[in-house]
């Protein structure tokens, strides 16, 4: 203690301050004592730190000290005279990332305070961490994402590993702005929107993201922020079919305090007039009602005519071993073939019911004084384009995903 004390006086007096510097961090091993012969001072007491005059080294040769500590003295030096990361280029790498305080002072350490060398250190800490997790995400969320004018609508699915990540606003609002990327991009008729989704630019500043990172770039370093890793799901886009057609949507929230827009079913569906042209509010507000339809009764084909030849045939097949399984063997080989073939017919009609969206019952919040008997969406369709001034209303395709 005498000895550092004397030593950290004279460090700001000596021309020799690097080797002051050396020469503490080699006391503070303990192997051998140094000769200091302080001018007029006993060595056994110290008075006062202002009353201490300046020591000097006493003329010995190297091989006074331990070989040890010889060898210990130029690492010493650098690290006496390491200087700390400023707290301001700490914060900048923070607002940059979004990572902690301490990674981020650990990163400009360990890259000299390089503000893009540190980004990279950060990424890379990230993915490493989150290849330990496990492979499947098992929870999800929703974000949906429709124009202003309905001309295009985009559903994008992003999955993490808790629940409790996908109840936070950073993960919500990564969700919705995945979805507006989704809107913006066009995709082949035939296409999937979800394909080569990862290699495409976020096209407008998320939070601390660039509007120039890519969708996967910004999975890891949203991943890193949030401790999980995230993996992008399912995709869908919807484009308004010309003439005066127009795109709606709707999300079925998760969470009551979640943000508008996310949650766990999500449908999108694009309608038209035809023979006429019909009034952009109230086609939005049918196309809205259609949307949140969708969502209730999960139907799988917009019409009848849509369903594939070998899907019905697969329902047919399914549902005649069904009904001779309910006869028994011993009727089941008495059984009319007309008889069965009307049998057929009517479970067929149920089923276009349960699957095709024309089919279905309108489902819709309805007053306690209407006891009126829900119409199919062909029939209340036309009653809406009869309002519209329009010939028809046509549903051109839809979209639906649930987790």
């Amino acid at each position: 203690f005498w000895f550092e004390s004397l030593a950290e006086q004279s460090a700001g007096q000596s021309s020799q301050n690097s080797q002051w510097a050396a020469m503490r961090s080699i006391c503070r091993l303990g192997n051998q004592f140094l000769h200091v012969q302080p001018a007029g001072v006993r060595r056994r007491h110290l008075t006062s730190a202002a009353a201490a005059p300046a020591c000097r080294f006493s003329r010995c040769s190297p091989s006074v000290l331990h070989p040890r500590l010889v060898a210990c003295a130029p690492q010493s030096r650098t690290l006496a005279s390491a200087e700390p990361v400023p707290a301001a280029l700490v914060k900048q790498l923070r607002d940059r990332t979004g990572a902690s305080m301490g990674k981020c002072r650990e990163a400009l350490g360990e890259e000299g305070g390089d503000l893009d060398k540190s980004v990279e250190w950060l990424r890379r800490r990230g993915v490493k961490s989150m290849e330990k997790r496990a492979t499947d995400a098992a929870e999800a969320l929703l974000g949906l994402s429709v124009a202003a004018d309905g001309s295009a609508g985009g559903l994008v699915e992003v999955r993490c590993e808790t629940d409790f990540v996908t109840r936070s606003d950073l993960f919500q609002a990564f969700c919705l702005g995945l979805a507006h990327v989704v809107e913006k991009r066009p995709v082949p008729a035939q296409g999937d929107a979800a394909e080569g989704l990862l290699d495409v630019p976020l096209g407008a500043s998320s939070g601390n993201l660039a509007a120039d990172t890519l969708v996967k770039t910004a999975l890891l370093e949203r991943g890193s922020v949030l401790g999980e890793k995230l993996v992008l799901g399912q995709a869908f886009r919807l484009a308004a079919p010309d003439g005066g057609g127009i795109v709606a949507g709707y999300v079925h929230p998760k969470f009551a305090d979640g943000q508008a827009n996310t949650g766990r079913m999500g449908s999108l569906v694009a309608i038209r007039p035809l023979g006429g042209t019909a009034d952009a509010e109230g086609l939005r507000a049918v196309a809205a009602l259609l949307a949140r339809h969708i969502v209730a009764a999960q139907p799988r084909y917009v019409s009848i005519a849509s369903v594939p030849v070998e899907v019905l045939q697969k329902e047919r097949e399914t549902m005649q071993a069904a009904h001779l399984e309910q006869l028994g063997s011993l009727k089941a080989g008495k059984v009319d073939d007309k008889v069965l073939a009307k049998v057929l017919d009517g479970k067929t009609q149920k089923w276009y019911s349960e699957s095709v969206l024309l089919c279905q019952e309108l489902i819709a919040a309805q007053s306690a004084a209407d006891d009126a008997k829900p119409l199919p969406v062909a029939e209340w369709l036309d009653a809406q384009a009869k309002a519209l001034g329009v010939e028809k209303i046509a549903i051109e395709d839809f979209r639906f995903a649930a987790l």
